[in-house]
């Protein structure tokens, strides 16, 4: 996992730099910083990260003014994690907290986040495929810490 952190910081990087106008372009500069990524994974990470093209360059996603509003840390009341299905991650959070935390979530605008529902203590998220499913348990970890239970 610590590669796969440490290619994406490096994505980032690239990116915030300007001059990616093409995968290839990326591609080249990840190789001259010591990393070697073939285009599925690249076009993953860029999923991942939230990179669009913009102008014909690659643009980090904007700093969105609610998402900073937001930054309340709800990883103390966020108790697990699991998935259950190809589409569905249910999350347990504290008695009362599960409407906020939805919130929060939703609110991150995650493209492979398709809904929450939220009871008093128990969000049930559902994901587009598979692998929208995998991407928000990721974000999961991220946001809340490793909380998942298989």
């Amino acid at each position: 996992m610590a590669d796969k952190e440490e290619r994406q910081s490096a994505i980032q990087k690239v990116v915030e730099i300007g001059n990616a106008k093409t995968q290839s372009d990326l591609c080249s500069s990840l190789e001259a910083l010591g990393f070697s990524v073939d285009q599925s994974t690249l076009s993953r990470d860029l999923s991942e990260l939230g990179v669009r093209k913009s102008g014909g360059r690659y643009v980090m996603p904007e700093a969105d003014p609610q998402d900073e509003a937001m930054q309340i840390d709800y990883s103390s009341a966020v108790k697990k994690f699991t998935a259950c299905g190809p589409h569905m991650i249910v999350v347990s959070t504290g008695v009362g907290q599960a409407a906020p935390i939805a919130v929060a979530i939703d609110n991150r605008g995650e493209p492979a986040l398709a809904g929450t529902i939220a009871g008093d203590d128990i969000i049930f998220i559902a994901t587009k495929n598979r692998r929208a499913q995998a991407v928000i348990l990721r974000r999961l970890k991220q946001w809340f810490g490793d909380k998942y239970e298989q």
